[in-house]
């Protein structure tokens, strides 16, 4: 954790003050399609639609690198089903993320960008009688990797794969999900 923190200083240090006004900034909302194991022997996962948004910005480290990073609502639920009797119980976690990612940009317009997620767990929840997600796991710290496109000026989108090995909570693991966000933009 705190070489995540001296990395993301240093770079930020590394940027100049012309650098500074070249800081794209902006808006995101979106969907994302999240699946999980369940930890359990009688029990089996089934993936639940989920929302993201929030805030990110693109700084310019050097030529086409930048680091991207914001803060973002992210969503994480999941559908446990006993395999026995049927019944399914919706867990809800619920996330502060601040992504760190390295963007490379082919153009003023597009982007790939890798790096990782620190997710601060806000809540977490379950739907059935008696039932508490405990040991949630905070921060979730999920491998990142995606594309940030403009199709208007200040309108565009980003789509992302998001994968989060070991566990999310107790008897929940291997979070991964698919998003996509629109993104307007203010640069």
């Amino acid at each position: 954790m705190k070489k995540l923190v001296v990395v993301v200083v240093a770079a930020l240090g590394m940027m100049s003050s012309v650098a500074l006004a070249d800081i794209d900034y902006g808006l995101e909302v979106g969907i994302r399609q999240q699946s999980g194991e369940v930890d359990a022997a009688t029990s089996s996962a089934k993936s639940q639609m989920g929302f993201q948004f929030g805030a990110t910005a693109h700084f310019p480290i050097s030529g086409p690198l930048h680091l991207r990073t914001g803060m973002l609502f992210t969503q994480r639920p999941l559908i446990a089903k006993d395999d026995a009797s049927g019944d399914e119980t919706k867990i809800s976690m619920n996330y502060l993320d601040i992504p760190v990612a390295l963007m490379y940009k082919f153009e003023e317009y597009a982007g790939v960008f890798a790096g990782v997620s620190l997710g601060m767990n806000l809540d977490s929840s379950c739907d059935a009688t008696g039932c508490k997600v405990t040991d949630v796991k905070s921060p979730l710290i999920p491998l990142l990797i995606g594309a940030s496109f403009k199709f208007a000026p200040q309108l565009g989108a980003t789509l992302y794969y998001e994968s989060a090995s070991g566990e999310a909570a107790k008897d929940l693991k291997d979070y991964r999900a698919v998003g996509a966000n629109l993104m307007i933009t203010f640069d």
